[in-house]
């Protein structure tokens, strides 16, 4: 019996038909497999660099600002490679995860969480202070042996149950010591100098290089956009306007003035003051911080932050050649808040809120009538920070880092 031509034909093209499935089959079976291996380092890579970045914040006193290559889980082709940098009073980590060309990276800002800072440290220097009108300290309070007390000025006398709505214990005879390790790496930071030319916008990743600028004069910030990793000086002064936004920079000159109605997240330090008007938002983690260099001889450094302001973040005052008839000091006027650290080598005048921690080496109080002593009036110092609030590690402690935000 003869098959006819057709049949062979079509066994011919059924047995192409299949034999082009089964490859495909055993194509996709092969990049199935390569996919899954791809998707498997990268889960891997980006495990190692959470890793990495968790072991930096656990030690990183040990890291370096040059990047440095652990094998956290003892495997060699698994390498991550980590790099601490200051960003100001924070710190930068950054974690490189690599393995043959594929790589992850992530970075983050971090900080000190510390848990047992008390909200009012005031030392002791042979006198008590007093309290008057809708004044409230809670929380822990380091004050004098002498104690606080009732006081009647300006019409106004406390209208408190309770004297300190926390626990009271007794304050050294001095201010507890500043981290001068953190300060001495706190603005040395690296990268190429140029020129300020007056940009209107200026972006730099935290996965590049800091850009830094430099101006020997006046800079004035109008409608101008500065974000992510870049540093800007100015040798005389920096005006920041209310139309300026600005994200993550660092600003340093020898005054330093913010407009009324600026909102924005910034690290301002100063030689001389900084001066925030009426209404102006800080967003956390911002941070104001005075470092007085010279002795003063006419007027003192300070910092003043006017009424309805608000800071989220940290705010200190230091001094490297204090004068004790001109101290360096802090101003925070009324119904204006700081939420985080407050830290006054000098005095602190406090007539708007303190929600976290204030040490100062004293208080004082103008009023249109006199000038008082160790006087708070409508004051308040509480203790409502969320848990996971972060201070810049300015004080001597070894607490590990904790994350702040992801910079990528």
């Amino acid at each position: 019996m003869r098959l006819k031509a057709s049949s062979i034909y079509y066994a011919l093209f059924l047995c192409v038909i299949i034999g082009l499935f089964l490859g495909g089959m055993i194509l996709f079976s092969g990049v199935n497999k390569k996919l899954e291996s791809h998707l498997e380092i990268q889960h891997r890579l980006m495990d190692n660099a959470y890793s990495g970045i968790e072991y930096g914040l656990a030690n990183h006193q040990e890291l370096s600002s040059e990047p440095q290559d652990y094998s956290l889980f003892g495997s060699a082709l698994d390498s991550t490679t980590i790099q601490r940098r200051p960003w100001g009073a924070y710190v930068v980590i950054k974690s490189h995860a690599h393995h043959g060309r594929k790589y992850y990276d992530k970075i983050v800002m971090a900080g000190e969480r510390d848990a047992n800072a008390p909200n009012l440290y005031l030392p002791d220097h042979g006198r008590s202070f007093s309290i008057c009108g809708d004044t409230r300290l809670e929380g822990r309070c380091f004050i004098p042996v002498a104690g606080v007390e009732r006081a009647y000025i300006e019409g106004q006398n406390y209208t408190g149950k309770h004297m300190i709505y926390g626990s009271e214990s007794t304050a050294g005879r001095s201010m507890p010591p500043v981290n001068r390790v953190f300060l001495k790496e706190m603005l040395s930071i690296s990268g190429e100098i140029k020129p300020w030319e007056n940009s209107d916008s200026v972006t730099n990743s935290f996965a590049n290089e800091p850009v830094k600028f430099i101006d020997d004069g006046i800079v004035s910030l109008n409608n101008t956009v500065i974000r992510g990793q870049v540093f800007l000086e100015a040798r005389d002064s920096i005006f920041v306007s209310a139309t300026a936004d600005l994200d993550q920079v660092i600003l340093k000159s020898r005054v330093i003035y913010v407009q009324r109605g600026f909102k924005g997240n910034v690290q301002l330090y100063a030689t001389d003051r900084i001066i925030l008007e009426d209404g102006v938002q800080l967003t956390y983690p911002s941070v104001l911080g005075i470092m007085e260099e010279r002795f003063p001889e006419k007027e003192n450094a300070q910092i003043f932050i006017g009424e309805k302001s608000q800071v989220l973040g940290s705010v200190f005052a230091l001094s490297d050649k204090p004068n004790f008839r001109l101290p360096v000091q802090i101003s925070i006027e009324k119904d204006a808040e700081v939420h985080g650290l407050v830290y006054s080598q000098g005095r602190t005048q406090l007539k708007g809120t303190v929600n976290g921690s204030l040490y100062t080496d004293k208080f004082y109080l103008e009023t249109a009538a006199s000038r008082y002593e160790n006087h708070l009036l409508n004051a308040k110092i509480l203790n409502q920070l969320p848990e996971d609030f972060v201070y810049i590690p300015l004080l001597k402690k070894e607490n590990p880092l904790t994350k702040i935000d992801w910079l990528l």
